[in-house]
């Protein structure tokens, strides 16, 4: 699997697209609201790509990152776990694309699916599992120049969750 994930990797950067990842691990000192203290955060932003949510067979929507003309952001956050335990890995994302000639959206509510607002919850937890659309909260993102900053709060009654706000600045 790690070397199919390899290849994978390698063509996708040798492609003929301008598709760009940034990541940002974040240290635990800027973690203070966005990072909860038993894990850590990672905030990746993909230039010229597209947030496609799809539908597999059994009806569940997931998120997938396309060529495109949007900036996707993917915010993680992953539960500090006993790598001795199996199936004890827990970890919580957010995808949302914001379109690049935008500079300032301000969102609520039902308007967040303006920007295709994802969160996912992936564990070991029978029936409180999967991809689920945000559609309660407020998006406060802005850019100026190379930086982008992004404010969310949210509420997913479907799941339990351990993120619910954060506010994150990066520079692209």
């Amino acid at each position: 699997m790690k070397l199919y994930s390899f290849f994978f990797i390698l063509l996708s950067l040798s492609a003929c697209g301008s598709r760009q990842q940034i990541t940002k691990d974040i240290p635990r000192e800027m973690q203070n609201i966005s990072c909860p203290e038993t894990g850590n955060c990672s905030l990746e932003v993909f230039k010229n790509s597209s947030l496609q949510i799809k539908t597999d067979s059994f009806g569940k929507i997931y998120p997938e990152i396309q060529e495109g003309e949007h900036l996707v952001i993917k915010y993680q956050f992953e539960k500090n776990v006993d790598k001795k335990i199996k199936d004890a890995s827990y970890s919580e994302f957010i995808y949302f694309e914001i379109n690049n000639k935008e500079r300032q959206l301000i969102l609520k509510d039902a308007a967040l699916q303006e920007v295709k607002l994802l969160f996912g919850r992936i564990c070991f937890c029978r029936d409180a599992n999967g991809y689920f659309k945000i559609d309660q909260g407020d998006l406060f993102f802005f850019r100026n120049n190379n930086t982008l900053q992004f404010n969310l709060k949210f509420d997913i009654h479907k799941v339990p969750h351990v993120l619910s706000h954060i506010n994150e600045s990066i520079k692209y």
